[in-house]
């Protein structure tokens, strides 16, 4: 049976190549061999895929047979068979989920009040979750605080493991996209060894982390205005032992320090773009922002290219657009995008 074997520290990233291009066997189990990931392959890759494969260490084996397993959709099948409500009710249950370590976030209909118990125990027995919150009002406020109702359980701080990375949290009081995990991954290699990085709007480390544990830069100075968030950070900074690369600062980033940066991280979406002259600025002589926010599908792919190169020409610089990437849909008719641009 075809299978890519690459190192355990690649595995997510190749994974995700894999499953983009319809490479991925999700009938058979992904195997871990020593510090090796073995990932079952429907088909051998085409000579573009192996090369990208390749600059992972990636290598497609043919040596054994793999361990079928269920997929994806069994755990919502096993709810709907064993759980205690009218078969009536069953279409209108959440069929996607957040799972952040043991807590489990999610979206129910209101029609469902009368069985938030029974959905409660139902999904968090199949997913093994220790703690139910209902996602009831998206996020708000500066800090971009999720609106959530405990239903089950009462402990929601939590560690979610993504990528090699532990994230520490409380899942009630701060947020974490699951939406966002390729971006995450991407972000993971793009620093060249020795870069000063600049995060200005850091959270718990959702790419600050990824940065420092798997790439090689010098220094990651990390801006966080919320102060739970802020904790975290720090605490998440320690558990994946990279104190000596990542620096916390609990500030608004509209203060951070100029001309010290050869890459810039601007990982916020709402009024990111107000911003976009601070980074520039942030940037020493040179270097790449990685741009994000929210933007109407009618006005892409070209406001938030103006936005970037409008910022750019007010600064006294020039930028060359090297990307630009839906990370996710954000809501109905609007996308959550980054843009890569190069600044001299």
């Amino acid at each position: 049976m075809l299978a890519l074997r690459v190192p355990r520290e690649r595995a997510e990233e190749a994974r995700l190549i894999l499953s983009e291009n319809g490479l991925l066997d999700k009938h058979h189990r992904i195997e871990h061999v020593g510090n090796m990931v073995e990932i079952p392959l429907l088909k051998k890759p085409d000579a573009a895929r192996s090369e990208q494969l390749a600059e992972l260490a990636g290598e497609v084996i043919d040596l054994r047979e793999y361990q079928w397993r269920e997929t994806f959709k069994e755990p919502l099948r096993n709810i709907l068979k064993n759980i205690g409500v009218p078969e009536d009710v069953k279409p209108k249950l959440p069929s996607r989920w957040e799972l952040l370590g043991h807590v489990l976030i999610l979206k129910i209909d209101e029609s469902l009040n009368d069985w938030l118990d029974e959905i409660a125990r139902a999904y968090s027995e199949e997913l093994e979750a220790r703690a139910v919150l209902r996602d009831v009002g998206g996020i708000e406020g500066e800090y971009r605080e999720p609106i959530l109702d405990l239903i089950m359980g009462t402990e929601t701080e939590t560690t979610h493991v993504e990528n090699g990375i532990r994230y520490r949290l409380d899942a009630a009081r701060l947020m974490f996209s699951s939406g966002n995990v390729d971006e995450r991954i991407r972000m993971a290699n793009v620093c060249g060894d020795g870069e000063v990085v600049v995060d200005m709007f850091a959270g718990i480390g959702y790419f600050t982390l990824p940065m420092a544990v798997h790439s090689k830069p010098g220094k990651v100075v990390a801006h966080e205005i919320n102060p739970l968030a802020h904790e975290y950070l720090s605490q998440n900074v320690k558990l994946n032992n990279v104190q000596a690369i990542v620096e916390p600062h609990l500030e608004d980033c509209g203060d951070a320090a100029e001309n010290v940066a050869d890459r810039v991280v601007m990982g916020y979406v709402g009024t990111t773009h107000e911003y976009l002259p601070k980074a520039m600025r942030i940037l020493r002589g040179k270097g790449i922002i990685h741009y994000h926010e929210t933007c109407p599908d009618r006005l892409m792919p070209d406001r938030p290219l103006e936005r970037v190169e409008e910022a750019a020409e007010n600064e006294g610089k020039q930028v060359e657009i090297l990307n630009i990437k839906t990370i996710k849909s954000y809501a109905p008719g609007v996308s959550h995008v980054v843009v890569d641009a190069f600044v001299e």
